[in-house]
C-alpha cells in the first residue's frame, strides 16, 4: 500500500485532524471560557474521549489479528507492542486490548454505544465484565442479547458504581423464571473460585512489625469485619467518650484503619487455645522466654518463639500483659538460664473464674471505659503473676486491651477508686 493511500484512510485522516485541532488549542487558557461554554466543553470532551478510545480499541484489536502489526513486528500481542512503544505500561494496554476484543467479538452493542458517545469506557468495562460472568452455557442466546441491550440502556442513566450493582442482578430482570437457579449456580461457582484463591502471607518488615496480606472469601471477610468492629465499638466510643480509641502517647483519636489493626491483635489473643488443633504434641500455645531479673526490674526484654528458628523480641511490659492470657506460657530463666517456672494454663484465670467475675462487673475497670467486660482481658489486680501473684478470683480484674497496656506501662500510675474503677495517669 502506498504512503498516499495510507494517508487517505479515514482513520489516518481522523488522527491527523485530531492532532491538528489539539495543536491549535495547545496554548489557549481554558480559564477564559464563558461559564456556559465551559460546561458544554467539559461534557463534550468527556463524550469525545470515549469515542476516541473506542476508535483506538478498534485499531488495537486489528493490530493483534492475523497479519496485524503485532505479528509483523514479532510482538506476542498488540498490548505488548503498544506498551513497549508508548511507555504506558502493559497493564493499561492489556486492559484496553481485552475490552477491544470483547466489544468486537461478543458484545457489539457495547461497542456501538461507545462509538456513538452514549457510553463511557469505565461503564463499558463494568458491562462487559457482568456479561462475561453470566453462565453462557446455561443461558439462551436470546437472554444474553436482552441482558446486553438492557445494560447498554442503563448506561445512559447510571454511573459505573451504580451500574455495577444493577448489572450484578441483570438476570433477575431479563430472565426472572430462571434467576433463582442460575443465581445459586453462580454463587457456588464464586465460592469455589474464592476458596481456590484463598491466601495469606506474613512478611516481617524488620522494624518490629510485619505485613499480613490475605485473600479470603467474602463471607469470611464479612465475619472478620464483624468481629473486629466488636472491639473497635465506634458507637460506644462516640456516645460515651471512651478513650480506648485514642493514641496512648498523644490522646489523639485513632483512625479506623488503626483501630481495626489493634482489634485484629486483640482477636488473636482472645482465641481459646483449648479449642485449637494439637500442634507439636500439645494444644497450641505460645512460649515467651525471659530472665527472672528482667521480669522483676522491668529492664531488658523477652523473646517470643515463632515458627522455625525465629524469635521475636518483646518488652517486659508486654510479657507481663501477655502472661495474663491462657495459652501464653512464660518460661522464666534464672541466672544460669535454667527454667525456674514454666507457667501452665491452670495457673491462669479460667473460663469459670471469668464467668463468676462477670456477675459483679460488666465493663472494663478503667475509669469511664464502656468496653464490655466480655471483650476484656483478665488482669491480676493486686500482684501480677510475674511478681509472684496468685490467680485467685478476688484478684481478677477486667481491663480492655488499651487499659491493660496502661496497667503494665511504667510511664503510668494506677489509682483504684472506691467504686472499683481504675484511674490511670501519666507520670510527670
Amino acid at each position: 500500500m502506498s504512503v498516499q493511500a495510507v494517508a487517505e484512510h479515514p482513520v489516518s485522516r481522523c488522527v491527523a485532524e485530531v492532532a491538528a485541532s489539539l495543536a491549535a488549542v495547545r496554548d489557549v487558557d481554558a480559564a477564559y471560557l464563558p461559564a456556559a461554554a465551559h460546561r458544554d466543553a467539559l461534557v463534550e470532551l468527556t463524550r469525545l474521549a470515549g469515542q476516541l478510545e473506542e476508535l483506538r480499541m478498534g485499531v488495537i484489536d486489528a493490530a493483534g489479528g492475523p497479519g496485524g502489526l503485532a505479528q509483523d513486528d514479532g510482538a506476542r500481542t498488540s498490548a505488548a507492542w503498544l506498551a513497549s512503544r508508548t511507555l504506558t505500561g502493559y497493564g493499561a494496554a492489556r486492559r484496553a486490548e481485552l475490552l477491544a476484543s470483547a466489544v468486537s467479538q461478543r458484545w457489539g452493542r457495547v461497542g456501538e454505544a461507545l462509538a456513538d458517545g452514549r457510553m463511557r469506557v469505565e461503564q463499558a468495562h463494568v458491562i462487559v465484565k457482568a456479561l462475561d460472568d453470566l453462565p453462557t452455557d446455561e443461558v439462551d442466546a436470546d437472554v444474553l442479547d436482552r441482558a446486553e441491550a438492557h445494560l447498554v440502556a442503563l448506561a445512559e442513566t447510571y454511573e459505573p458504581r451504580k451500574l455495577e450493582l444493577l448489572a450484578s442482578r441483570i438476570l433477575e430482570v431479563v430472565a426472572p423464571e430462571h434467576y433463582d437457579e442460575l443465581e445459586r449456580q453462580a454463587l457456588e461457582r464464586a465460592q469455589r473460585r474464592a476458596h481456590n484463591a484463598t491466601r495469606l502471607t506474613i512478611h516481617p518488615r524488620g522494624d518490629g512489625a510485619s505485613d499480613v496480606k490475605a485473600r479470603v472469601p467474602d463471607a469470611v471477610a464479612s465475619r472478620l469485619r464483624t468481629l473486629l468492629e466488636a472491639w473497635t465499638s465506634p458507637r460506644h466510643a462516640a456516645s460515651s467518650g471512651d478513650i480506648s480509641g485514642r493514641d496512648p502517647a498523644t490522646g489523639a483519636r485513632l483512625t479506623q484503619e488503626r483501630l481495626m489493626g489493634l482489634a485484629f491483635c486483640s482477636l488473636l489473643e482472645s482465641v481459646d487455645p483449648a479449642r485449637l488443633p494439637v500442634h507439636g504434641g500439645a494444644s497450641t500455645q505460645i512460649v515467651i522466654t525471659i530472665d527472672l531479673e528482667a521480669l522483676r526490674s522491668g529492664l531488658g526484654h523477652g523473646t517470643l518463639a515463632t515458627s522455625g528458628d525465629r524469635e521475636t523480641p518483646v518488652s517486659v511490659g508486654e510479657v507481663r500483659r501477655l502472661a495474663c492470657h491462657a495459652g501464653i506460657v512464660p518460661a522464666v530463666l534464672g541466672s544460669r538460664s535454667e527454667v525456674l517456672d514454666l507457667g501452665r494454663s491452670s495457673r491462669l484465670f479460667s473460663p469459670a473464674q471469668r464467668r463468676a467475675a462477670l456477675v459483679g462487673r460488666h465493663t472494663c475497670a478503667g475509669q469511664g471505659c464502656t468496653i464490655p467486660a466480655t471483650w476484656c482481658e483478665a488482669h491480676h489486680r493486686r500482684n501480677p503473676w510475674s511478681r509472684g501473684g496468685t490467680t485467685d478470683l478476688d484478684d481478677l480484674e477486667f481491663l480492655c486491651r488499651w487499659h491493660h497496656q496502661r496497667a503494665h506501662d511504667p510511664t503510668y500510675t494506677t489509682e483504684r477508686l472506691a467504686n472499683g474503677d481504675v484511674r490511670f495517669a501519666r507520670r510527670t
